[in-house]
């Protein structure tokens, strides 16, 4: 938890699964568009004991986005000291709301999502009418993103890389006791394990 709370607009603070011994979101009774989060946390860089801990207090006005009945639920916190943005610390703010539920027959418009690899997500709209003809609602959209992709290409090609580095020292190694060899194939291990987990982010 000290770690997500520097201060880089790469690290966030999901309180997701977080107990009320650590988190609590409550609505404020004289304005239900306030919400006060309550976050415990520590006071030190190293905190060994509950002394450690401290309540923080961080109101939270609700966006216009989320229903006024809504079930709030634990933000996910993200410092933005970059960009202008002055220090302060965002909350994406999860919300559960009920929805009517939906029929299975008689709808006349349909909404078409499609993932892929080069583009990372296309949509599309089309109308039934009561003479049977599907037209098309306008061209369609899609998300791509050239440059997440790429990276995700190069981050594959360079962990392949690694990986055939790995497997040759293996083979070299064999069964003879080589600890000069055993030693490069366990950082080129380690640094296989960490483009996978960049990867993976």
């Amino acid at each position: 938890m000290v770690g997500a709370l520097r201060a880089d607009l790469e690290r966030v603070l999901v309180l997701a699964a977080v107990d009320r011994q650590q988190a609590t979101l409550e609505r404020a009774e004289d304005d239900p568009a306030r919400v006060l989060l309550r976050v415990q946390l520590p006071t030190r860089p190293d905190p060994r004991s509950y002394a450690d801990w401290s309540w923080v207090a961080c109101p939270i006005t609700r966006p216009p986005t989320v229903p006024p009945d809504a079930v709030l639920h634990l933000p996910t916190l993200r410092p933005t000291t970059r960009l202008g943005g002055g220090g302060k610390v965002l909350a994406d703010l999860a919300f559960s709301h009920a929805v009517p539920r939906a029929e299975r027959t008689g709808h006349t418009v349909a909404l078409g999502v499609d993932w892929g690899l080069n583009t990372l997500l296309s949509v599309g709209a089309c109308r039934l009418y009561p003479d049977g003809r599907i037209t098309a609602l306008g061209a369609g959209a899609m998300f791509r993103a050239g440059g997440v992709m790429a990276r995700q290409h190069r981050l594959r090609r360079h962990g392949e890389h690694l990986h055939a580095k790995t497997d040759t020292y293996t083979r070299l190694i064999g069964s003879n006791e080589d600890h000069h060899l055993a030693a490069k194939r366990a950082k080129l291990a380690a640094e296989s394990r960490h483009v996978a987990d960049r990867g993976r982010v």
